[in-house]
């Protein structure tokens, strides 16, 4: 018993209490990032009340925890609670904004985004009369596969090589999110495939269409 006192509760209560400061962290941003200030709420959420009603029940067990350990003397159980609960609410908040960049890295770009994407490169292409459609289903289908940029995929509409000046064309946009260009000549044998990662440099399948 007295085993299961010093080493299993402190281990189990420590993980509950590592698990609930997490929750508790969540859920506080919930309600903070869905309160409603000057008519602006940056996120709609869950009823607030039903937040501060799941906080509750998260801290609920911890409070009556340290209150019975307080009462016993078990001072060491008790501090060992508090303590994981509050690091674990804190790590919480110090790895979410990491959390989001890894989701937003992972996460397919929204339909509007290649739309916008696609416009800006309808742009360049009537700006500078070149010889490129853009096929919308194969660069859709293309972002799918990429994930983590809009590819937008250009067919040539005549005869010949792709040339070095056509694709330098595209090199210095500024585009909003990471873009993968993917050139083809008329008859889809031939092709050249440009990044353009968004505050870094460009990388192409032949540099030399780069330079």
């Amino acid at each position: 018993m007295n085993f299961i006192l010093r080493i299993i509760l402190p281990i189990f209560v420590s993980i509950l209490s590592i698990g609930g400061g997490g929750l508790f962290a969540y859920f506080l941003l919930i309600l903070i990032l869905s309160v409603d200030g000057g008519g602006f709420r940056i996120f709609i959420g869950p009823p607030k009340s039903q937040t501060l009603l799941i906080l509750a029940l998260i801290l609920l067990p911890f409070v009556i925890a340290v209150y019975i350990l307080n009462k016993k003397k078990q001072n060491a159980i008790k501090k060992t609670i508090i303590a994981s609960f509050v690091a674990s609410f804190v790590m919480s908040f110090i790895l979410i904004p990491y959390q989001s960049a890894i989701l937003d890295f992972f996460k397919t770009p929204s339909k509007h985004v290649q739309s916008e994407i696609r416009s800006q490169v309808q742009q360049v292409i009537d700006r500078n009369q070149l010889p490129f459609v853009i096929d919308q289903k194969e660069s859709e289908s293309w972002t799918d596969d990429e994930v983590v940029r809009t590819v937008v995929y250009l067919r040539k509409i005549q005869e010949g090589d792709i040339e070095k000046n056509e694709v330098r064309a595209f090199i210095g946009t500024a585009f909003e999110t990471d873009v993968k260009l993917v050139f083809n000549d008329q008859l889809v044998v031939n092709y050249v495939t440009v990044i353009i990662d968004k505050g870094k440099e460009v990388d192409c399948t032949n540099e030399s269409y780069c330079k």
